[in-house]
């Protein structure tokens, strides 16, 4: 049957710096006996940075022509239909004889009230002007930052380099909790 030898495992767990104060010792043991607190060297600190989008609203606006129209007529008036339909008719019975002289003064009679009633009623002030109105609309507007997400630590430990994540700057050293176990 084989024995099985003890493993060093290495946690990544940070300790308050407290709790290595009062020692003046780089390694102590806790009371359980299968965990060591040690200190090691940081040889490097980089700064890990994440890109974040950021939307800000922005207000837009515009001017935009706005026509407004009005038409004044003068009175509205029966007046020169009729006059300008007997006008009509006089004209139209000048023209031919018989049955075509009672035609002429019929389509005399209906073109000269037309024209009658377009001169009196026909004329209208057409007036127009533009205003312009401002017009706005609400948009986001998107923009991407850098955010400091945390550094990338790299230390040694006996003879060995490690890197982790850290989410602030370690300083000089970092404390390290060390469980020992067996592997089975």
């Amino acid at each position: 049957m084989k024995t099985s030898k003890p493993v060093i495992a290495i946690s990544f767990i940070l300790m308050s710096t407290t709790v290595m104060a009062g020692s003046s010792h780089d390694r102590y043991a806790n009371d359980s006996g299968n965990v060591v607190y040690a200190s090691a060297k940081v040889v490097d600190v980089r700064p890990v940075y994440r890109e974040v989008e950021v939307s800000h609203p922005v207000k837009e606006c515009w001017e935009e022509p706005v026509i407004h129209a009005h038409g004044r007529s003068g009175h509205k008036s029966a007046s020169g239909m009729a006059v300008g339909g007997i006008l009509g008719g006089i004209v139209g019975h000048q023209i031919g004889k018989g049955n075509g002289n009672r035609l002429a003064t019929a389509i005399g009679t209906i073109i000269g009230a037309q024209i009658g009633h377009n001169a009196v009623n026909g004329h209208t002030e057409q007036t127009s002007y533009t205003e312009y109105r401002q017009q706005c609309v609400m948009r986001d507007q998107v923009s991407y930052e850098e955010v400091l997400d945390g550094y990338r630590v790299t230390y040694r430990y006996q003879g060995e380099r490690y890197q982790i994540k850290m989410p602030y700057d370690p300083g000089k050293r970092i404390n390290l909790r060390i469980r020992i176990e067996p592997v089975i």
